[in-house]
């Protein structure tokens, strides 16, 4: 056996696991994609889905950067509130 045991839940802690980023990016993407082509058909119906995924991909990355995550959820929460006002007018603009 070797010395260092292997932890599965260390992995959680880890600030610099760059897979939680990748992850809450894809999410975060595919949010904004379906916003503003407006394909979701009533998938994206509220404002707090948007803020939500935006949000947490903010807090992720702020982790990431050594910063604090509740500043980053809501720099990402905020994002998100703007682009969910703003995407019915890239929409018609679009028309």
């Amino acid at each position: 056996m070797s010395d260092q045991q292997y932890r599965p839940l260390d992995e959680f802690k880890n600030k610099k696991n760059i897979v939680w980023v990748l992850m809450s990016a894809s999410m975060c993407v595919f949010i904004l994609f379906v916003l503003f082509t407006g394909t979701g058909g009533g998938i994206i119906g509220s404002v707090y889905s948007v803020m939500l995924w935006t949000g947490i991909f903010g807090g992720v990355l702020a982790r990431y950067f050594d910063k604090n995550g509740w500043i980053g959820f809501g720099i990402g929460s905020v994002f998100g509130v703007i682009c969910y006002v703003i995407a019915p007018i890239v929409g018609i603009a679009a028309l």
